[in-house]
């Protein structure tokens, strides 16, 4: 079996951790997927489940979940993103680590999909 090595956004590992999704639970369930993010990503899970009135220790269990299920990598340098044109600014570090480390890019976001097809191997999840 050929294993599929993924980048995950933020949206992803959100829908996965309240459970919007079937389609991120599948990439959380499928052995042959190896998972990766970067620290962007998990500062960004950080705010938005602050931003929700979560429990700082169910925060905590969250984003334990999500280093102990994804390799998470550095974030890219600003100098590294520079050369991505995505139009939103904060997806930027996804697309750049996922093209740095040759990773299929998953993602939500409809507009940021159409840009960084220029740059990256992209699926989109919830399309409806």
């Amino acid at each position: 079996m050929v294993m599929i090595e993924a980048f995950l956004d933020t949206s992803v590992l959100i829908a996965k951790i309240l459970r919007l999704s079937a389609e991120a639970d599948a990439l959380f369930n499928d052995s042959n997927i190896v998972r990766y993010t970067n620290e962007y990503a998990i500062k960004e899970v950080y705010r938005v489940l602050k931003a929700r009135n979560l429990l700082e220790q169910d925060i905590a269990y969250d984003i334990e979940f999500i280093r102990e299920t994804c390799i998470v990598l550095p974030n890219p340098t600003k100098n590294q993103m520079r050369k991505y044109k995505i139009r939103d600014h904060s997806d930027r570090p996804f697309v750049c680590s996922a093209a740095q480390h040759d990773l299929v890019l998953y993602i939500d976001d409809e507009k940021t999909y159409q840009d960084a097809k220029k740059y990256v191997k992209v699926k989109r999840i919830n399309k409806d």
